[in-house]
């Protein structure tokens, strides 16, 4: 039989048009009858005459079920919909529910996973520079947009994915209402099909609003972000205050990763209680801090240490009789020209003022 040849559809017995035909595993398949296969079939190629006779029938079948079907519950996107019937446990995904169009009635109970799927696309900026030609921004620009998909896996005989997407054109970064829209609507549409929450991963979530780079309020956590409220995320904390860029933040005994803080505000990479912060370190009520220096209800520098109250940093001055890092005792702790006396008292005369002993000699 050549290529040419006229081919007579397995299925219906119908003749098959030229570039109408629907290679089956041992047989051949008209258009009209592969339109009426499920839209979620996709081992064509690799199915019998009677794998298709075998789905035909339960196709026909399935319009009684498209009958009966009443949908308590519609998730629309911009093309698809999810239909929900809650009475009889079921779901379909489709653009209509009608007898023609014919969507799969699934039930709930089918499901095994559903996840949202975020498809994100960059185009870089550029400019024209005074000779006409584009160049890039330093750092580079990016124009950014979005597809959000449902992957959803079914436990069927006849397919086992249905996973389609929510938005017909992909949405700009600039649209924020779309974006809310569509985050949302694919919210309801995991809950609604495996009964648990869906909480956003890798985003920031705030009343509802989600945005990129991950952080969550109102006691709700995405997975690289913060939270207020007193509970931890991965990179930090933050409670009653505001938060810098990097690092972590502790109040009420609760500690981030790189750093602390007590009802004030967070630099970079450090702590602060009360005070004024410096770049490096420090040290409050016995607290040290990494490099050099230290504070208590105050100010502090980068390097170089301060020393308040008794408490020592690792490297210069000291204070009230406590001796820093290479300086001597308080015997040697005056100025030039001043002595101490066996009595204790510290004077610049030839004679102590105190008790009137001269000034022994070699103290200057």
């Amino acid at each position: 039989m050549g290529f040419f040849d006229k081919k007579y559809c397995d299925i219906c017995g119908e003749k098959i048009g030229l570039l109408g035909n629907r290679k089956l595993d041992d047989g051949n398949l008209c258009k009209e009858c592969a339109r009426k296969l499920s839209p979620w079939f996709e081992e064509r190629r690799h199915s019998t005459v009677a794998d298709i006779k075998e789905q035909l029938a339960y196709r026909e079948a399935n319009k009684e079920k498209v009958k009966a079907f009443r949908a308590t519950r519609d998730l629309a996107g911009d093309s698809y919909h999810v239909y929900i019937d809650d009475n009889q446990r079921q779901f379909a995904v489709s653009t209509g529910m009608t007898t023609d169009i014919n969507p799969d009635i699934v039930d709930l109970s089918q499901v095994i996973s559903c996840r949202v799927d975020i498809e994100e696309d960059k185009d870089e900026e550029k400019y024209k520079d005074s000779d006409g030609n584009m160049k890039s921004f330093i750092p580079p620009r990016y124009k950014y947009s979005y597809d959000y998909w449902i992957r959803l896996s079914v436990n069927s005989p006849w397919f086992d994915d249905m996973d389609f997407k929510l938005n017909t054109f992909s949405v700009k970064d600039e649209d924020r209402r779309k974006m809310m829209e569509m985050e949302n609507l694919a919210s309801q549409i995991v809950t609604a099909l495996t009964g648990v929450p869906y909480v956003p991963q890798g985003r920031m979530m705030n009343n509802g609003m989600m945005n990129q780079g991950g952080m969550m309020n109102n006691g709700m956590m995405g997975q690289g972000g913060m939270m207020n409220n007193g509970m931890m995320g991965q990179g930090g904390m933050m409670n009653n205050g505001m938060y810098g860029q990097q690092g972590g933040m502790m109040n009420n005994g609760m500690m981030g990763q790189g750093g602390m803080m007590n009802n004030g505000m967070m630099g970079q990479g450090g702590m602060m209680n009360n005070g004024m912060m410096g770049q490096q370190g420090m040290m409050n009520n016995g607290m040290y801090g990494q490099q050099a220096g230290m504070m208590n209800n105050g100010m502090y520098g980068q390097q170089a240490g301060m020393m308040n109250n008794g408490m020592m940093g690792q490297q210069g001055a000291f204070a009230a009789g406590m001796a820093g890092a290479g300086v001597a005792g308080a015997s040697h702790a005056g100025a030039q020209g001043t002595w101490q006396c066996s009595c204790g008292a510290v004077n610049s005369t030839k004679f102590c003022q105190q008790c009137g002993q001269p000034r022994p000699e070699g103290q200057f």
